[in-house]
């Protein structure tokens, strides 16, 4: 077994370590706004629900460790606190990693990854058509974890409003597991399905028994 001390590695071997060994980790796919009206896109994976009443989400965009800049996503955030949270399955992987890419903040990236803006109700940033669930939040609140590359900053959302696609839905109007078909993020450029042949149940009433 090795040990690593983060003290004295490496911020990149440090994240490295962590992305690879922490996860499954859901997929945040972020819309949000400039000022200019400039939609902006960008997939995080350190996203997950913190809160059922009230429903709240956060997400994390890390500060850039290669120059320690901040993405446009949290600038975004700081100047317009709305956003919209799209979940991403296997259909819209590829387009969600093109999505990713660190295009000039006047690019589109709805556009670059071909995906189609859809008008939110509430907030001003647009929902992601193909993704089959989409929340749109307000802000509550950012709290910044630092200053140097790699530093995350945590994104505290509240759901205004969930859209559901018809298409993942079972007879009682509830998500079918089978259906949504999620990925989750690993280490590196890997991924990992929510496909049929891999989903297992467990019944804790089974179980306790």
């Amino acid at each position: 077994m090795i040990t690593i001390n983060p003290k004295n590695t490496e911020t990149k071997i440090i994240q490295e370590y962590l992305l690879s060994s922490v996860g499954p980790r859901p997929i945040a796919l972020a819309s949000t706004i400039d000022e200019k009206n400039i939609p902006n896109l960008s997939p995080f994976s350190f996203f997950n629900v913190f809160s059922g009443n009230p429903p709240v989400l956060i997400f994390s965009p890390a500060r850039r460790i290669r120059n320690n800049t901040e993405k446009d996503t949290l600038q975004n955030l700081k100047k317009n606190k709305e956003v919209v949270i799209n979940v991403v399955n296997e259909q819209i992987a590829e387009k969600m990693v093109i999505s990713s890419l660190d295009y000039p903040i006047e690019k589109d990236e709805f556009i670059e990854s071909k995906l189609t803006h859809l008008k939110s109700d509430l907030v001003k940033p647009f929902r992601v058509k193909e993704s089959p669930v989409q929340m749109e939040c307000k802000v509550n609140k950012i709290i910044k974890l630092g200053n140097k590359g790699g530093a995350g900053n945590l994104i505290i959302c509240e759901v205004l409003l969930i859209h559901i696609s018809n298409a993942i839905l079972d007879e009682n109007k509830k998500i079918n597991q089978k259906k949504i078909n999620l990925i989750g993020r690993l280490g590196y450029n890997w991924y990992i399905k929510s496909s049929d042949n891999s989903l297992f149940e467990i019944n804790k009433n089974d179980i306790i028994k």
